[in-house]
């Protein structure tokens, strides 16, 4: 696939009021030298606890087959130093206000296995021609809420614009056409029982990553989940169709009720509308939907410690070697990996007359892979009231050959509740495409009667 060129002129680089231009085609071949071609430095840190780029993981262990549980390529590798209550403060300026505050609240409770640094973001040629493409090609719209001439690739990787990064998020490379089963658990710090939140079977095709299209139509992404339980919410199916522009084409949604027998347009599957007692539908995934509701603000490039590479963490429920009861957020198996990594500190403050439950979000987006991997959530007094913590991996199926951030956990200081969501009970699976009419209604229909 290859994105429709058009004619480069001068690239000043405009404010968020008006269109933000494309980068000259000189800084575009930055991405082949000094920048990886989604944009991040290609050179480690100074004193090289940030390994230089080299392509990535894009070769899986040996004996490795596609649609298997991807073992650990790092399994050996031991911790550097674990970080607790009793030390952070030698760590504080590669940590997160979250960070902190569960150090502080939750002192025999939380600690940080910190691993050796490994850069594994890879992608197909065919994306990283796309995201070159896109350097000369894409711009921001009027609105700050769509790109315009981007597809099949990060749509802005040279930028330090926080509506450009957001956008890069949401269009973030994670293969084509997922299948994917997962749980959530549920519990409070204080309260060693843990309970089955949810079980879900969905699937996730990427429009904008069709090699076959040019994404004239627009759209983003389809996200087709039938859920297993709770019992009242087994056979209920949701479907989500995104755009480009979430702004101007708003998100369409539609929802299937067994007890009813109907579908319905849902068009609260948005925005700060509860999918949890502690996470909003724009809370799946750290962050998805349009970014209208809020302005966006660069804070700059830090670097810090994130959850990373935990292969073990991403498979352990699903293999069985980590019972429901044991995802605490104490850790006890030791499953949580944590690295040094240099991400861009986005921040969103609600614009005036606009509506939502948080008042400012603060994202660490993962500069390699464009993944947010912690979030941070205030309430109108400005207090921290909920923040999250995902884990990025690389998936070098074959099969599937992107980015993930997944499991997560989720914490509300108010209640003390933690969430574990987005627990696979099966390997990631890459799948072929549907067609597009599977996505609409009728194409529920079809599913309910079978």
């Amino acid at each position: 696939m290859r994105n429709k060129l058009m004619t480069i002129g001068s690239a000043m680089l405009l404010g968020i009021s008006s269109a933000q231009a494309a980068v000259t085609v000189e800084e575009a071949e930055k991405l082949k030298s000094v920048l990886t071609p989604f944009g991040a430095e290609r050179g480690g840190n100074a004193d090289g606890t940030i390994p230089e780029w080299t392509g990535g993981l894009t070769e899986a262990p040996a004996g490795f087959q596609s649609g298997d549980w991807m073992p650990n390529p790092f399994a050996d590798e031991k911790p550097l130093f674990t970080i607790t209550a009793s030390n952070y403060e030698q760590y504080i300026d590669k940590l997160t206000p979250s960070q902190i505050d569960a150090f502080k609240r939750y002192p025999d409770q939380i600690k940080m296995n910190v691993y050796p640094t490994h850069r594994t973001a890879a992608a197909p040629d065919w994306v990283q021609e796309n995201t070159y493409n896109n350097a000369i090609n894409a711009s921001l719209n009027d609105a700050g809420t769509g790109a315009n001439n981007a597809c099949g690739g990060i749509p802005f990787p040279i930028t330090n614009n926080g509506n450009e990064m957001i956008l890069n998020h949401n269009s973030r490379w994670k293969g084509s056409s997922l299948h994917m089963q997962y749980t959530a658990f549920q519990s409070y710090m204080h309260n060693p029982a843990t309970t089955l939140a949810g079980e879900s079977n969905t699937l996730w095709q990427w429009h904008y990553y069709d090699q076959n299209s040019d994404c004239s139509d627009g759209q983003l992404f389809s996200f087709f989940v039938t859920y297993n339980y709770p019992a009242r919410r087994k056979g209920e199916m949701i479907l989500v169709n995104d755009y480009i522009d979430a702004a101007a084409t708003p998100r369409e949604a539609w929802q299937y009720i067994p007890g009813q027998r109907r579908v319905r347009r849902a068009p609260t599957v948005a925005y700060d509308t509860p999918d949890s007692s502690i996470f909003t539908y724009d809370d799946a995934f750290l962050y998805n939907g349009s970014p209208d509701r809020y302005d966006w603000k660069v804070l700059g490039k830090k670097e810090i410690y994130i959850p990373y590479s935990g292969y073990d963490l991403a498979s352990a429920y699903g293999k069985g070697e980590m019972k429901m009861e044991e995802a605490i957020a104490s850790d006890p198996k030791n499953l949580w990996r944590w690295e040094l990594h240099r991400v861009w500190v986005v921040e969103a403050t609600l614009k005036e007359g606009e509506r939502h439950i948080y008042a400012k979000r603060t994202f660490y987006l993962d500069e390699d892979t464009w993944n947010i991997a912690l979030t941070e959530k205030y309430d109108g007094k400005g207090e921290l009231w909920r923040y999250t913590w995902a884990n990025v991996y690389q998936a070098y199926d074959p099969a599937i050959q992107g980015s993930f951030a997944r499991p997560i956990m989720a914490f509300d200081i108010d209640s003390g509740q933690f969430l574990w969501a987005y627990v696979d009970t099966h390997p990631l699976a890459g799948v072929e495409p549907k067609e597009k009419e599977f996505f609409t209604p009728q194409g529920i229909r079809k599913q309910a009667r079978r």
